[in-house]
């Protein structure tokens, strides 16, 4: 199948999300790796593996916001569609030490669920005009910072797209929505041209994590070992990541 580009939009265009539906929607990035998960926190208890039985120790509720067993929850398949815009090697891409701060970059971190794919607008580029491709996410649980007002029950997260998003595309996609949650760690930009103010654009790579088969994931990157990734990636549980990205320890 013919493999598709596309852009991260951070203020201007940050870099490439290759696009491999044939490929990249069966695969589950990661879970063949030992990492860290092992040791990490909340290592006791068993992994999830498609269960949504309760999270271990410090990750027993998540206040103000989905049950636990709900983020905890993976489907298979699930990982594939984020992983088609994965941004591994992408030259400008923002990076983080840490999920401080990757949290402090933010103007907020949500738990959210992918409810749509749309064609936002088009955007001129140096050779032509490309097409702004939206995630449109439906808030759950407001983790850290604070959602700008009008965007509490939906918002629009914005990629750059490329000569090979058509309508087919587009609605290939809307066929493989996940239906479990992620942490999303976005930017609203409001300071941008006035036709994007109302968008959102992920803070960097690092900012998406989900819960895979033996452990959280970041299906944006695999990528930076000792970083922002990387410690989300100790995780076991996304419910216990999302309660250390709330504060509580």
């Amino acid at each position: 199948m013919t493999r598709g580009v596309f852009r991260l939009a951070a203020g201007g265009v940050c870099g490439l999300l290759l696009t491999g539906f044939a490929a990249g929607c069966g695969g589950e990035p990661g879970t063949g790796r030992p990492g860290p998960a092992e040791t990490g926190p909340n290592a006791a208890g068993s992994p999830p593996a498609g269960s949504a039985s309760p999270p271990v120790g410090p990750a027993a509720t998540v206040s103000a916001g989905p049950s636990a067993g709900s983020v905890d929850l993976h489907r298979p398949g699930d990982l594939g569609f984020y992983a088609t815009f994965n941004m591994d090697g992408v030259e400008g891409a923002e990076h983080f030490d840490d999920l401080d701060a990757g949290t402090a970059a933010s103007t907020v971190v949500v738990v959210a669920r992918v409810v749509d794919i749309v064609v936002t607008r088009t955007s001129q580029g140096e050779a032509a005009d490309f097409p702004m491709v939206g995630v449109v996410l439906r808030p759950t649980d407001v983790v850290a910072g604070t959602l700008p007002p009008g965007s509490a029950d939906r918002l629009t997260v914005e990629f750059v797209g490329d000569s090979t998003t058509d309508d087919e595309r587009i609605a290939m996609l809307k066929r493989r929505l996940p239906a479990q949650p992620g942490l999303w760690f976005l930017h609203h930009k409001k300071d941008g041209a006035p036709e994007e103010r109302g968008y959102f654009r992920t803070v960097s790579p690092q900012g998406l994590f989900v819960q895979g088969n033996q452990r959280v994931e970041t299906p944006l990157t695999r990528e930076g070992d000792g970083d922002m990734a990387a410690e989300g990636r100790m995780y076991r549980r996304l419910s216990a990541l999302i309660q250390r990205v709330r504060g509580v320890r």
